[in-house]
């Protein structure tokens, strides 16, 4: 029997474009938060269009 361990797919990518700088605790790139970013990958998609559909007027502002 094979056991090679199954990925879990997501219909939901990372939102990260590749300029992270934490202003008032938001990534300046994407707007979440470091514990949203370090959880992403452990999130149902149900969370992550939570945080998605998060505003974060202010998270990007200096």
């Amino acid at each position: 029997m094979n056991s090679t361990p199954q990925k879990s797919s997501s219909l939901l990518k990372t939102d990260c474009i590749g300029k992270c700088h934490r202003l008032k605790g938001y990534c300046s790139g994407c707007g979440r938060t470091s514990d949203e970013i370090f959880d992403w990958i452990i999130l149902s998609d149900q969370e992550k269009q939570a945080i998605l559909d998060t505003p974060r007027e202010d998270a990007n502002t200096p």
